[in-house]
């Protein structure tokens, strides 16, 4: 009897695991569709985020051509997500730092800009913490994380997530997000960048202050006017064969060759 009971419950718990994993693949199944129903045409202006890729991913990507046809899959979509939410808790802790007598003002970056007759970028809208703007001067669109007056300094504010491994490895801001800070300041007029990284495994944080300079403002000026002048003669730029790994326009990148 005992064996057929030890059984009965072998049964039973299967059933339930079965119950529960196709509750998983459902729940899959659903991130996934609704990730894949939020995605929208890319805009033909620059991103900060890409201006250091590859010169043909910007031509592409200006030129209005349409990415490659793959999904995100369900674990970056929730780090993606995770990486969002971060960003949104860091941002309200900063904004309640005032109340802790420390000298840190949060700033409503268009109420900055109109206050400083700054007509260019303009608010685009207001997305929880962040602000999305849109350079006509440099056909720039991006998202501000957030603009700071810290002891009596301005500073952008710009927040990174990523995991041990990557987080553990740098002393400094990467060279990638520089350029993109970059972009903020031309469009902004705020020279200092003030960087929080933090893990997102276990949520440690860095800070790096990084001041741009003209010469950061020229390499971005000198990237910006490459591409556009590929556009205007309507000519595929070369490929650049170390930027390919994480490239979404690789089937359009074939076709046009070297």
């Amino acid at each position: 009897m005992a064996k057929l009971g030890s059984l009965a419950k072998m049964i039973k718990q299967a059933q339930e695991n079965k119950v529960a994993e196709q509750f998983i693949e459902d729940l899959v199944y659903i991130i996934e569709e609704e990730d894949r129903s939020s995605v929208r045409t890319p805009t033909q202006s620059f991103k900060p985020s890409g201006i250091s890729g590859c010169i043909r991913s910007l031509y592409y990507q200006l030129s209005g051509i349409a990415p490659d046809d793959t999904d995100s899959g369900v674990n970056l979509i929730g780090i993606c997500e995770s990486g969002t939410d971060r960003h949104e808790r860091i941002q309200d802790y900063i904004m309640c730092m005032h109340r802790h007598d420390i000298n840190c003002e949060w700033l409503d970056v268009g109420k900055y800009l109109k206050e400083n007759n700054i007509k260019d970028p303009e608010v685009i809208s207001q997305v929880g913490n962040e602000t999305k703007l849109y350079s006509r001067k440099y056909n720039m669109r991006f998202m501000c994380d957030g603009l700071i007056k810290y002891n009596d300094e301005l500073y952008i504010v710009e927040i990174k997530t990523e995991s041990t491994h990557k987080f553990n490895r740098h002393t400094d801001a990467w060279s990638e997000h520089k350029l993109q800070a970059t972009c903020y300041s031309m469009t902004i007029g705020v020279p200092k960048v003030l960087f929080i990284y933090e893990d997102r495994d276990n949520c440690t944080k860095k800070g790096y202050l990084v001041e741009i300079t003209d010469l950061m403002k020229t390499r971005v000026q000198s990237i910006i006017d490459c591409v556009n002048t590929f556009i205007e003669n309507q000519e595929v730029p070369p490929r650049e064969l170390d930027k390919c790994k994480y490239c979404k326009y690789q089937n359009q990148c074939r076709k046009d060759g070297e």
